[in-house]
């Protein structure tokens, strides 16, 4: 899959961090945000109750269960980017005991390689119209193939979620427990507006950005400690006044 395309203004930390952060994926992490307690106002960087875990915007429930025992209910798994410019990945997958069925559909401004690529026999049939170039393939894993598998739920994580900014550690406030699709949950709200200059420093940097917003929310699975649930916006205002907008959007529903 193509990175680059789903994070381009963040990609020189995503090719920096990416080594370092693809084992951590998998599973879940110890807590590197601070969070800001949505009843007391105040920012902590440690939590009172040893039971209350902190957000971690880069472990996502799609890593976790499938990574975990066969689930006894089937389960489906949706995550999404939409660009301003069009672009679009669409990552869908369906988990049922030790298979996971995978559609990936994609779609990008064409290319000439695009159209070299759509000619060529035996290549990802590539649709080509209004400008645009548009693929869908499907992948089958099974659980007795432990490469494969794990690819299937890291490679929806690392290429269909918003992980990748949360490198930067955007202000997160915890609002509190809220059932999600028969799931226990803790949401937070992710807000970037009163983050200073020097906080988003590295984005910035990486994206040679003159400012950029994250803003939305996101529901922690409380057993677990990933992200089951998403909805996240994310602006970049270059230094040559072009705006850029992506949208990630998540989900884990029982079948």
């Amino acid at each position: 899959m193509n990175l680059k395309k789903v994070f381009s203004p963040v990609r020189l930390i995503l090719h920096v961090s990416l080594m370092l952060l693809f084992p951590l994926l998998g599973c879940t992490s110890k807590p590197s945000h601070k969070a800001k307690d949505n009843d007391s106002g105040r920012e902590s960087t440690h939590v009172s109750n040893p039971l209350e875990r902190q957000f971690d915007g880069g472990s996502y429930c799609v890593q976790t269960l499938t990574q975990g025992p066969p689930p006894a209910q089937s389960l489906h798994f949706s995550n999404k980017v939409n660009e301003s410019d069009g672009s679009s990945k669409d990552f869908e997958a369906d988990l049922a005991g030790d298979t996971l069925d995978q559609t990936i559909s994609e779609r990008h401004p064409v290319t000439d390689m695009d159209r070299e690529l759509s000619k060529m026999p035996g290549a990802t049939p590539i649709l080509i119209r209004e400008g645009f170039a548009e693929t869908t393939h499907t992948n089958h894993y099974t659980r007795a193939d432990q490469a494969g598998w794990r690819v299937g739920g890291n490679g929806m994580a690392l290429g269909g979620t918003p992980w990748g900014l949360f490198i930067s550690k955007p202000t997160v406030t915890r609002v509190g427990p809220e059932n999600v699709n028969g799931y226990e949950t803790v949401k937070y709200v992710v807000d970037t507006s009163h983050q200073s200059q020097l906080d988003k420093t590295p984005l910035l940097m990486s994206g040679q950005l003159k400012d950029y917003s994250i803003s939305g929310s996101a529901w922690v699975l409380t057993e677990a400690n990933c992200v089951l649930q998403y909805n996240i916006d994310f602006e970049q205002d270059a230094k040559d006044g072009s705006v850029k907008k992506t949208h990630y959007e998540g989900s884990v529903t029982k079948k």
